[in-house]
């Protein structure tokens, strides 16, 4: 949108237009999927484009600690997750041996606080105190992930890795 608006400006010939957006690459559950929902909004030609981006960046943590029925203590934190938007959104779980691939969390599950190693993550009162083994939020501005790991694994959809991909922040 803003790169059609620039050359549209009587500057187009004078300049050479770069995006540099690292964001498409991945994408987020929070910031960038709001944006994207404000800038439909305002541009409702852009629905043509069908759903849009979808998150690619996962951050798996597993539950460390259940000091309350409804908190659980898990092994994410600051060091591993952007949270400069917002806490991670609790997407999906999984547990090895019953699982065969992740299984969507119902509403109700919120992360309420984060330290340097642990994600502090509120559960719906009828959830069961045998719960999950592993699970992932949606990040939220991955570029503040990104630079938490010199290592990113690509897996494929059964999550088996298949590459890796370094960085250098």
């Amino acid at each position: 949108m803003v790169t059609d608006r620039l050359c549209q400006t009587s500057l187009n010939g004078r300049l050479q237009m770069v995006v540099r957006s690292g964001c498409y690459l991945t994408h987020d559950s929070r910031m960038y999927k709001d944006a994207f929902r404000e800038m439909l909004v305002r541009s409702p030609e852009l629905r043509s484009i069908g759903e849009g981006l979808r998150p690619a960046l996962e951050v798996w943590s597993y539950v460390q600690s259940r000091p309350e029925p409804e908190l659980a203590i898990t092994t994410m934190g600051k060091r591993d997750c952007g949270f400069d938007f917002g806490f991670p959104v609790p997407l999906a779980w999984f547990r090895p041996g019953q699982h065969t691939q992740p299984e969507p969390l119902a509403a109700g599950y919120e992360i309420t606080n984060m330290n340097d190693q642990h994600a502090f993550l509120r559960l719906p009162a009828s959830r069961n105190s045998r719960w999950v083994t592993w699970w992932y939020p949606g990040i939220s501005h991955p570029c503040t992930t990104f630079d938490k790991w010199q290592l990113l694994p690509i897996v494929n959809d059964q999550y088996d890795v298949v590459s890796a991909i370094r960085t250098f922040f």
